[in-house]
């Protein structure tokens, strides 16, 4: 996972060996993420993932942005004792990762971090909104993360994110939000002249 970059060609049989399966199953799952839009097919290449244009990372990382501020509200008043211990949990793990630099778990702990979050708001319709669009902010998540400095403004976020749910205080977990998101478009932006359409 995040081995590829956008850009990057998919080989089908690779990716059969690594797994040990058949090419069937593989093509069957690129064929869904074409349909999410996550990789095109070239007839002369084959899959590859697609870059995302500078306006889709405005508009996704907006969009978030906008779901996000929506649930604070929430997340503050119905967030539970073992939701919080469990965001505390898996900022020690965030950090035991950064310290062994092993991103592909560096990333899959800011998005565990986000979803204990998107559940505590308790709202079906919020949830299912966002859930549709995850594997594209997970996909902003690991362009943002691989920028300078990307990963230490995600888990200082996170940790201001932590702090305001602690402290019962709403106003300042919007503010951390806005931030946080603002800085992975900055990380993300910077990443553009290798990850990003023009």
């Amino acid at each position: 996972m995040f081995q590829l970059k956008p850009g990057d060609r998919i080989l089908e049989k690779d990716i059969a060996s690594s797994l040990k399966m058949s090419r069937t199953p593989v093509r069957e799952a690129l064929l869904m993420l074409e349909s999410e839009g996550l990789v095109t097919c070239h007839n002369s290449l084959g899959y590859i993932i697609r870059k995302l244009t500078t306006i889709e990372v405005e508009e996704y990382l907006s969009l978030r942005k906008t779901l996000e501020l929506f649930a604070a509200p929430m997340v503050m008043e119905r967030i539970t004792p073992s939701e919080i211990k469990s965001l505390e949990k898996n900022l020690n793990k965030a950090e035991a990762y950064i310290k062994k630099k092993d991103f592909h778990n560096i990333v899959r702990c800011e998005s565990e971090f986000h979803e204990i979050i998107y559940r505590s708001a308790r709202s079906n319709i919020f949830f299912d909104t966002i859930s549709g669009l995850i594997d594209k902010f997970q996909w902003l998540r690991a362009i943002s993360l691989k920028a300078p400095g990307g990963v230490a403004n995600s888990i200082n976020g996170h940790k201001a994110m932590y702090k305001a749910i602690m402290d019962k205080d709403l106003r300042e977990f919007k503010k951390v939000i806005r931030s946080h998101i603002e800085g992975a478009r900055k990380h993300a932006l910077e990443q553009g002249r290798f990850l990003l359409e023009d």
